[in-house]
């Protein structure tokens, strides 16, 4: 059998909806379903994976520039921005660009 994309993209919520069809279709019996089950229950309350140092770090100087009244420097950093923040508040931070 294949490895579901849903497996390599780690994505619990397609996941689920994979074993759901696969054990209504008869392709994997209950037992083994409920063991991806038990599984999945753990990875969810395993939590969020840590960010690396790097990340950490790099999510750190953004907030410090953005409580500083700062936009976002480089693609880069609006890219990190628009992964952390509504679109409502990097609305504000291009408007605090326009300023600069």
């Amino acid at each position: 059998m294949a490895v579901p994309p849903a497996i390599e993209a780690r994505d619990l919520r397609a996941l689920s909806w994979w074993l759901i069809e696969e054990v209504v279709a008869g392709r994997v019996v209950a037992p083994a379903g409920g063991l991806v089950a038990s599984v999945m229950r753990i990875l969810i309350a395993l939590g969020p994976e840590p960010l690396s140092k790097e990340q950490a770090l790099r999510e750190a100087a953004l907030i410090g520039r953005l409580m500083g009244g700062q936009p976002p420097r480089d693609e880069e950093e609006w890219a990190l921005a628009e992964s952390i923040f509504e679109p409502d508040a990097v609305a504000e931070f291009r408007r605090w660009e326009e300023r600069v």
